[in-house]
């Protein structure tokens, strides 16, 4: 038996010991057969968006080496229903694994898309650390100023305006929810949390299926691969991510 087909039942969260779908266990074992759609490069401290249709698989892509992502999601159709990071957590538990859905404000209460793959790489992590956590914020310019001094620098905050732009949304959609693919994070047994830097390499992905049609906004992080604090923002290297598209 396979290690995708293990995994039966939920592991965390309040949905702890529920039924995944067996169709999630069959779209995994049909990898080999999805057709590649779309692709696009999204440049280092800046930000992109992209559409997938319902039913549709999409990939946020190591480009270039390990790079921390902020991740956006908004039914394309009425984008004021939005990823919640609270929702999710109350459901799937702080962190992404396989088969761990993301789920939409309220009123709408339902999942927009659901991992696949939740690592490629399977990168080795300090004891308790997860990737993709889904209570992550995101940078914005005066934090960069209150850290490091800069004034003006690349944010995660100014890459989501811009990567939601082109389809009529502004800074007021942005400010909701995001989750961080790549970040590996612990929350501590006090609530606090702590972050190390990414084990990602190039060519790493986390893999979903899009629940709904979606608009997808990714920032590739000016943080980089958090190696280096933001309060040496000259030492950070920051690198690019990748995004795939597929039809099923």
């Amino acid at each position: 038996m396979s290690t995708v087909q293990k995994k039966m039942q939920r592991d965390s969260g309040m949905l702890m010991g529920t039924a995944i779908d067996p169709k999630y266990h069959q779209l995994t074992e049909q990898r080999e057969q999805f057709t590649l759609v779309e692709q696009g490069h999204i440049a280092a401290r800046s930000g992109k968006g992209f559409v997938v249709k319902a039913g549709q698989v999409f990939r946020i892509i190591q480009a270039e080496g390990p790079q921390i992502g902020d991740v956006w999601l908004f039914n394309k159709n009425n984008p004021k229903e939005h990823f919640m990071g609270h929702t999710t957590f109350l459901y799937e538990g702080a962190y992404l694994s396989q088969y761990s859905q993301l789920w939409s404000c309220m009123p709408h209460v339902r999942p927009m898309a659901t991992v696949l793959v939740e690592h490629s790489g399977e990168p080795e992590l300090p004891d308790n650390f997860r990737n993709h956590v889904v209570l992550g914020g995101h940078c914005t310019e005066a934090q960069w100023e209150m850290l490091s001094g800069v004034k003006g620098h690349p944010s995660c905050h100014a890459n989501g305006m811009s990567a939601v732009a082109p389809f009529g949304l502004t800074e007021a959609d942005i400010i909701h929810d995001n989750f961080m693919v790549f970040q590996p994070s612990f929350i501590q047994p006090d609530g606090s949390g702590d972050s190390v830097n990414t084990r990602s390499n190039p060519g790493d992905y986390v893999e979903f299926v899009a629940e709904m049609d979606l608009i997808v906004a990714v920032s590739a992080c000016p943080v980089g691969d958090y190696a280096v604090p933001m309060t040496e923002p000259e030492n950070i290297t920051a690198r690019a991510l990748a995004y795939e598209i597929y039809d099923v």
